[in-house]
């Protein structure tokens, strides 16, 4: 009997650990209340359409949200204005991306004279369990410390934002690096 209360005991006390380590794989995804996804200052995004997975600079301040891209360059297909680009940051570089242009927008920066012309295009992105696809302007941020910004466009209505915190999504899965 007395064999029978340790082995119980034992097994009892072990069954937390090892429940425990069995979740340990499982990513946790942070949802307010209202349903909408907790973020932090800084997040990772998956872009969708390459694979890619980037760091991203939350910025409630900006409006549209922008993604690192070099060889941008504008054509018609269907009598309708299409750019192709390549996302770029830390040295590596994606396949060519063609997608329609939704427009171009004038950024007027404050550290700089004049403005600058940008297309904005629709990617899919995925950041933690939340799968949406938003506007970003093309640019070339290879000099900035994060290849995407996010803006209030992106984060209205979906996300709220504690900028007390990073990284509160889990690293969303990637397949392949382009």
């Amino acid at each position: 009997m007395k064999y029978k209360f340790v082995a119980f005991f034992f097994l009892l006390c072990l069954s937390p650990i090892s429940f425990a380590a069995s979740n340990a794989d499982t990513p946790v995804y942070e949802h307010a209340p209202d349903g909408k996804l907790i973020m932090g200052e800084k997040e990772w995004v998956k872009v969708d359409t390459v694979g890619v997975t980037l760091k991203a600079r939350v910025d409630t301040g900006a409006t549209t949200s922008s993604i690192s891209a070099i060889d941008i360059q504008s054509f018609k297909k269907d009598g309708e204005n299409w750019v192709r680009f390549r996302l770029a940051h830390d040295g590596r570089e994606s396949r060519v991306i063609e997608l329609p242009v939704v427009r171009t927008v004038r950024i007027i920066q404050s550290s700089a004279e004049g403005y600058d012309r940008r297309y904005v295009v629709k990617l899919p992105i995925t950041i933690g369990d939340v799968t949406e696809e938003t506007q970003f302007t093309l640019r070339d941020r290879q000099h900035l410390i994060f290849p995407v910004l996010l803006g209030r466009s992106y984060l209205k209505g979906m996300a709220m934002v504690d900028v007390s915190r990073q990284y509160v999504q889990p690293k969303p899965d990637h397949a392949k690096r382009d």
